[in-house]
Order: structure tokens, then C-alpha cells, then sequence
């Protein structure tokens, strides 16, 4: 398979479902499967049989610059860990963000991207704070930091949500039509996704949840090493601006800085 940099001419890649071993070497070239869900837009999407997205190009680059042979592999984003510890992928693509949990388990590469987690209601409801939310539906992803952060917030703050879990369906058309009273989820993601596809949905702007993205590598020998060269290739790309660029090219806004 061609590796491919954002700014190449060449066929983009396809979705791949299945394919080498993890770590293989062929031609040279360390063969590299990263997983995601391909239902994350803008974050990661499949789209005519190719999948898209900042977290795409993010690797395509970090391929270019490794002489890596790059394969996406698709599945349900609360499976992508098993995978990643199963050995079917070497890493996870989808803004997964760093936990104490999870470094327990696993060798996080340098950050690439930083972001609140929020709630969003629709634009006419009166919903105002948490507080107003007692009782009701609120959606979230199944399996991820935002399930866990928002059980969390909800048991501690006594607020009585039916949480509601997705994977893979978009959670701000369920809000829109009112099958939900409330999302949380990535703010950078929900904007987005908002300004595409001019939702009246409206942010709470409590910000409760501040997430560090990265990705996890297994602690094994070749974990190690794929997380050593990756966190390189992310530090040169935050230093020529090619992190930043590509960030704006897919939100509008630089979320590869720390926010304040």
C-alpha cells in the first residue's frame, strides 16, 4: 500500500477490514494498523468507501515521515481497545484521550490534541446548568472517557440522568429530533458538527471534563518502539505548524495547544 502524506497526489486510502500482522516489515517498511470507528466526523468517517478525517491525516503524515506502510481497520469504537489488545491493531485512532486507568495499561505517544467535554441541548429548551438536567436523557458514546466521565459527574453531583450510550449512531441527530434531552460529548467534535450541518443545538458551557488525546500503544517491545517514533513525529509536527494546520483544516479552530 502506497504511503501517502496530506499533501500527496496518490489514491487515498481505502477502509481496510482485515490485512497483515501488526508489525510486519515488508519492503523495507514497518507495516502499521491503526483502528477506528470511522464514525467520528469529523474525527474519523468513512465515506465512499474511504475513510477521512483528522485523525487520518494526522496518520498519514506520521506514516510519511516513519516510511511506515499504514492500514486503518475499521470496527465499533467500544471493540477498538480489545483490538489494540488482542494485537488485530497497533494503536487506536479515535480522540482517545489519556486516563490514569489506562496508562496502567498502556504506553500513551506524545499529545496530539486537547479538548473540553461539554453538554449540548436544543437552542429552544430552557435548560440552563446540570442542575436543570435532573431526571432526564442525557447521550454519550459507549465505553469511552465520556461514558465514564459522565456516570461520574452524574453520581457525584446526585443528578438522576438516564444515561444513554451510542456506538456509531450520530448523538446530535438524536438530540435534534428529541429522542434525547442533552449530549455530552467532545466539544471540538460537537461544534463541528453543529456549524456542518446547522443544528439548533446550543452548549451548556459548563466544561466540566478537560481530555488530553493521544495514542495508546501496547507495553511490549513494539509498543514501545511505535510509541517513540510516533511521539517524535508529533513533536516535529507541532513544531512546523503541520499539527495546527490540520486541526484548522477539519474544526476551524487550533485544538492541538493546551488550553487554558
Amino acid at each position: 500500500m502506497l504511503k501517502l502524506s496530506r499533501k500527496s497526489s496518490a489514491p487515498p486510502y481505502p477502509a481496510c477490514s482485515s490485512g497483515a500482522e501488526s508489525a510486519e516489515v515488508k519492503d523495507g517498511k514497518a507495516k502499521v494498523v491503526v483502528g477506528t470507528s470511522a464514525s467520528y466526523r469529523p474525527w474519523a468517517f468513512q465515506e465512499n468507501d474511504e475513510v477521512k478525517g483528522f485523525e487520518m491525516d494526522v496518520w498519514k503524515e506520521i506514516a510519511e515521515r516513519n516510511n511506515y506502510e499504514l492500514e486503518f481497520r475499521l470496527g465499533q469504537f467500544s471493540g477498538l481497545v480489545g483490538m489494540l489488545d488482542a494485537g488485530e491493531i497497533d494503536t487506536v485512532a479515535h480522540q482517545m484521550s489519556i486516563t490514569d486507568e489506562r496508562k496502567e495499561k498502556y504506553n500513551f505517544s506524545e499529545p496530539y490534541a486537547y479538548s473540553f467535554y461539554d453538554l449540548f441541548v436544543a437552542e429552544d429548551s430552557a435548560y440552563k446548568t446540570k442542575e436543570d438536567l435532573k431526571g432526564k436523557k442525557v447521550g454519550c458514546w459507549l465505553g469511552g472517557n465520556g461514558e465514564a466521565t459522565l456516570r461520574k459527574i452524574n453520581d457525584e453531583n446526585n443528578l438522576g440522568f438516564e444515561v444513554v450510550t451510542f456506538d456509531g449512531a450520530s448523538i446530535e441527530d438524536e438530540l435534534s429530533i428529541g429522542r434525547l434531552d442533552a449530549l455530552w460529548q467532545g466539544e471540538i467534535k460537537t461544534k463541528t458538527t453543529i456549524a456542518d450541518n446547522n443544528l439548533s443545538i446550543r452548549q451548556l458551557n459548563e466544561k466540566l471534563v478537560y481530555e488530553v488525546n493521544a495514542y495508546p500503544f501496547r507495553k511490549d517491545d513494539a509498543g514501545k518502539k511505535l510509541q517513540a517514533e510516533v511521539s517524535e513525529a508529533i513533536k516535529e509536527m507541532r513544531e512546523d505548524g503541520t499539527l495546527s494546520e490540520l486541526s484548522v483544516k477539519w474544526f476551524g479552530v487550533d485544538t492541538t495547544e493546551q488550553q487554558k
